[in-house]
């Protein structure tokens, strides 16, 4: 090869801002006379390898596997995204490919199959499953499965497959009817608490542990706790519960939030056993680790066309263009500064310190961040007070002052 292109001149390209990593490819396959396959190869060897010596291993994959969905929730943090375009199986395996180079040492590895609702694209669930499991067989290496889904279109062959495989699902609802339904609509404007609760009966058949992501809204954080209890009841057993991001909190809707997030935690304590888990509450932590959060630093999501992103969230604020793109399943994590950017949090360091909370706030979500002030690394203070609010649920005080 041409000492023009040696690795660490490599290195040094993908430092830059944004690496065009197709023409650099074409570059070393013109100068070096190898072809244009063993040029990316290179590339995708200098990415691994400066990644390893700079970051911690990926060990979470979001794969987003489409951005359709039969739903128009009003809330929906992807509805900028939301189009028909779906995943390939081929694409699906070249990001596990991906993950299982990049974890390293790691044994432990997480993948969420995503969307859109991802059951709408059930053959690359499949083919990504069971693609995955053979890869952790033959590197020794255990996963943890989980889907998010709206429940409405579930089968009983794709309960029977999930509970066959041992993928969690996460079924998206925000409470009982009057609360899901006046935010979880279908494209016709209905609700659709009634055909989650199918879903979740057609699930509850196959595995008994059947967990919900709720969303609140301002207008029903009064219902928090009968919502939680109300669902508990249909058998759910485990809640990832957090407020409505990316809008206008008023502080009399905050204040019934944090009062109300208390109550489900007193309650949570009276019941919890081995059918009830709030995982938030049992290792709410103290923020203390590191700054941001784990997008980029070990998690990070795939679209559909394999661009990646630091997250689903980041990835769904614009999928044409990524913000803080971190590379492609092609040529692997080559935008070493973007990914720098997000582990270091030296932006998100200096603005918490500006604003005197670094004491008790990380930064956030870099995602909201962006949706408050058009800045990843800028934190919303709204979201810090939210921070406050859980944490003293979680003293079990009883006040949310």
């Amino acid at each position: 090869m041409s000492s023009g292109y040696s690795a660490d001149t490599i290195a040094q390209s993908l430092l830059t801002d944004s690496p065009d990593v197709s023409q650099l490819a074409d570059e070393i396959a013109s100068a070096s006379s190898i072809s244009r396959d063993k040029a990316i190869e290179l590339i995708r060897q200098v990415a691994l390898q400066a990644n390893a010596a700079l970051f911690p291993p990926i060990t979470h994959l979001e794969l987003i596997l489409t951005e359709g969905c039969n739903l128009a929730c009003t809330y929906c943090f992807e509805k900028e995204m939301l189009g028909y375009r779906r995943m390939s199986i081929q694409t699906a395996k070249a990001a596990l490919d991906l993950l299982f180079e990049y974890s390293g040492g790691a044994r432990d590895l997480r993948i969420t199959l995503f969307g859109g609702e991802p059951t709408l694209n059930f053959d690359a669930i499949r083919a990504a499953t069971e693609y995955a499991e053979e890869l952790a067989a033959n590197a020794g290496k255990t996963l943890e499965f989980t889907t998010t889904t709206n429940g409405t279109l579930l089968t009983e062959q794709m309960a029977k497959y999930f509970a066959w495989h041992k993928i969690m699902v996460l079924l998206s609802i925000d409470g009982m009817a009057s609360t899901n339904d006046r935010f979880r609509v279908d494209k016709r404007g209905l609700g659709t608490f009634d055909r989650v609760v199918l879903g979740l009966k057609t699930l509850k058949a196959e595995q008994p542990w059947i967990g919900v992501k709720m969303t609140v809204m301002p207008d029903n954080a009064p219902h928090l706790l009968e919502d939680v209890m109300g669902l508990y009841e249909l058998g759910i057993n485990q809640f990832v519960i957090g407020h409505a991001t990316g809008i206008d909190w008023t502080p009399i809707a905050m204040q019934a939030y944090g009062e109300q997030l208390t109550k489900v935690y007193s309650w949570y304590v009276g019941h919890k056993g081995p059918d009830l888990r709030i995982a938030e509450f049992d290792e709410p932590g103290d923020g203390k680790a590191f700054f941001g959060c784990q997008a980029g630093r070990s998690t990070i999501a795939v679209g559909v066309d394999g661009e990646i992103s630091a997250c689903s969230k980041i990835l769904a604020l614009n999928n044409r263009k990524l913000l803080a793109k971190l590379g492609t399943v092609q040529f692997g994590l080559t935008h070493v500064r973007n990914r720098a950017d997000l582990v270091g949090c030296s932006k998100v360091i200096a603005a918490c310190n500006i604003q005197n909370i670094a004491a008790d706030y990380q930064g956030g979500c870099f995602a909201s961040n962006y949706s408050t002030h058009g800045d990843l690394f800028s934190p919303s203070l709204q979201d810090h007070q939210f921070s406050i609010l859980n944490r003293i649920a979680c003293s079990g005080c009883g006040s949310s002052h």
